[in-house]
């Protein structure tokens, strides 16, 4: 501690409080708050919980970037072009399609599946919400119970402090830091800065030695604090300030009065535990998981949607070559009637008989081949994010055929049924949700109890300044003109003081509210009960009807298989009846009439076939979808799905070869 001259301190009540000195303590303060707010163990917190890919939105990456946390997270536009595979299986105006370039289309451009691969995004949102303390505001199919506690679904934990506050800077300066409790997770820093000049004018001299009494004061406040999830919490600061004045019986002037706190703060039974305060962390956690399984059963559904247009393209393909197979019948038939009519053997109306038939199977092929054009539009929507350019008039060639019967096309049943159970993606959801009331059951069963909370603060205190030096003092003289020199002090000397615990102040306490009737908590927990009650019936509602798809499923594809078997007997039926006819007429036993029917009857048999085929093809879609393993059955990878890019085309059984898939960028 120095001697400075008496006169650099003259005239303390107009000098300007310079901030220099506390740039360094600000500094490190700002640098200890980032590395504790953004430290490692916060960021493993972050890590995805599953193994799926989904974008991650949190910035904040710790020292030096100490503004990422406050920066907007990276969202990435969406892509509105086509898929590069989407031009590759195009040439020559057509657009080649296979069974597993249909699937891969899909994946990669749907746009069904493009919006709801957002429910995963949202998902991964809320979980990093709820690890900050705040709630989750739900995705699509998951549960949301009325009652949560501590506020609305996308409010957060509460925090209500009944602990101590001390105040900031002294009696002249600063704010009130209060140690109590804090709410979980994320910790907060701030600080205080004030600067004031006051003048008051004074009826006396005896005590400050003027007639008004100036003083000029600077403080600096920081404080940082976290809450856990266990439910404890604490809130540590600095205090300082530098206030100088014009009175002349002070020990210093200026003086640099400082302080540092640190509070403590745990719940003992209301609140206490990872059970009541993780409980919007482990929902957030849970509808990760149901935001997955509904993204899942969409695909499942988009993709059993793509399957049926293909099949459906296929049999109208048929269907045309069925329709222009009958209009070949038909001409041959009025090619021969036209010449029997010339050479009289024939009746004229015969003749108009034949045209009428050529005229309305020209209809039936007009009809079916436009129902091939719709189709293949309807495809084109489906595969593709926008219909243009070279899509818009492309043809689609389908390069694979319906489906066969098998004997082993589909498992037994009670396979089915138990491959639908563990599959499906509605009893997942059901059973994630039963697991989401169960968290709120327990939050609710705390929030039952009376709040015992426990508290403590440590606070040390310092002061130092510039104090006079006292010389020789003349009879008459005063105080001020003894005044020969001063000792400089201040910050330093100050805070030595707090950490060397020359004036400790400690508390510790507790705080007890009973809510005498509790009527309040009691209602919730009674609701949360009832909802898992019937969130429990709905689960077995939800099983009983994956059953009963499962069995109409089952009961589709024998049906189909019989309509195959018995329009393949009669397409050979109607065609040996139509040879035999043929022939009568040939020789006279068989009129015109009878001919033209057994062609109507052969083209109705060969569109029933080509319609049976269909069903079949639909009908095994059905059953897939039904016991959920339609993803599996076409090795169908999610996250491809949830990436919108396919890496390698989808290894079928029993596909047409097709060309090697295109490495997307």
């Amino acid at each position: 501690m120095s001697v400075v001259p008496r006169e650099k301190y003259l005239g303390v009540g107009e000098r300007n409080i310079h901030m220099k000195s506390y740039r360094p303590y600000v500094v490190a303060f700002l640098f200890v708050v980032n590395m504790l707010g953004t430290g490692p163990c916060l960021l493993a917190q972050d890590t995805p919980q599953t193994a799926t890919f989904v974008p991650g939105f949190y910035r904040g990456r710790g020292f030096p970037s100490f503004w990422e946390s406050y920066s907007p997270p990276m969202v990435a536009e969406p892509s509105m072009t086509n898929s590069e595979r989407l031009h590759s299986l195009m040439s020559d105006g057509k657009l080649h399609l296979s069974v597993e370039d249909t699937i891969a289309l899909a994946l990669e451009n749907n746009l069904d599946i493009a919006i709801s691969r957002f429910q995963p995004a949202y998902a991964q949102t809320d979980l990093l919400r709820a690890k900050s303390g705040g709630a989750p505001r739900g995705v699509s199919g998951a549960f949301s119970s009325s009652a949560l506690f501590a506020g609305a679904l996308g409010g957060g934990l509460s925090s209500s402090s009944s602990g101590s506050s001390v105040a900031a800077g002294g009696s002249s300066g600063g704010g009130a830091i209060d140690v109590g409790a804090n709410a979980c997770c994320d910790p907060f820093a701030g600080a205080f800065f004030s600067w004031d000049q006051a003048t008051t004018p004074l009826n006396y001299l005896a005590v400050t030695g003027a007639a008004r009494y100036v003083t000029q004061t600077s403080s600096v406040t920081p404080y940082f604090g976290q809450g856990f999830l266990t439910g404890t919490s604490y809130t540590i600061y600095f205090t300082g300030y530098r206030q100088s004045a014009n009175s002349t019986d002070t020990l210093f002037n200026p003086e640099v009065p400082t302080g540092m706190a640190f509070g403590v703060y745990q719940h003992l039974l209301n609140g206490f535990g990872r059970r009541a305060n993780a409980k919007y962390i482990r929902i957030a956690q849970n509808d990760v998981h149901i935001a997955e399984s509904v993204f899942r059963q969409q695909v499942i559904t988009t993709v059993a949607q793509v399957l049926n247009l293909y099949w459906d393209y296929l049999s109208f393909q048929e269907q045309v070559a069925v329709a222009q197979h009958a209009l070949t019948y038909s001409e041959k038939q009025l090619a021969d009637n036209k010449r029997q009519v010339e050479i009289g053997t024939l009746a004229p109306i015969d003749v108009v008989r034949a045209e009428s038939e050529v005229a309305t199977d020209q209809q039936n092929l007009i009809v079916a081949q436009t129902n091939v054009q719709q189709q293949a539009e309807l495809i084109k929507t489906a595969l593709a994010k926008k219909v243009d350019g070279d899509l818009v008039n492309a043809q689609v060639e389908a390069m694979d055929k319906l489906p066969e019967p098998r004997p082993d096309d589909i498992p037994p049943l009670d396979e089915a049924l138990e491959q639908a159970v563990k599959n499906r993606p509605e009893i997942e959801q059901a059973d994630l949700n039963l697991r989401y009331q169960s968290i709120v059951i327990k939050a609710n069963r705390n929030a039952l109890l009376p709040t015992l909370d426990l508290f403590a603060t440590y606070a040390p205190t310092g002061l130092s300044g510039v104090s006079p030096i006292y010389g020789t003092c003349p009879a008459g003289s005063t105080a001020a003109e003894c005044v020969t020199g001063y000792k400089s002090g201040g910050i330093a000397q100050s805070l030595s003081q707090v950490f060397h615990d020359n004036y400790p102040n400690y508390s510790v306490g507790l705080s007890l509210q009973i809510p005498l009737r509790n009527r309040s908590a009691q209602a919730d927990t009674a609701r949360a009960l009832l909802e898992q009650r019937q969130l429990v019936q709905q689960l077995q509602r939800q099983k009983n009807q994956v059953e009963q798809d499962v069995r109409s499923a089952d009961v589709a594809v024998i049906q189909a298989k019989a309509r195959i078997e018995a329009a393949r007997k009669a397409v050979i039926l109607n065609r040996q009846t139509l040879d035999a006819e043929q022939k009568k007429f040939q020789l006279g036993e068989s009129t015109v009439f009878l001919v033209i029917q057994a062609q109507r009857d052969l083209a109705t048999a060969e569109g029933n076939e080509v319609q049976a085929r269909s069903t079949y093809a639909k009908a095994l879609t059905q059953f897939q979808q039904a016991t959920g393993t339609v993803l599996s059955s076409y090795h169908i990878e999610l996250n491809d799905a949830l990436q919108g890019k396919v890496a390698r085309v989808p290894n079928i059984p029993g596909s047409a070869e097709t060309p090697a898939p295109v490495k997307l960028n």
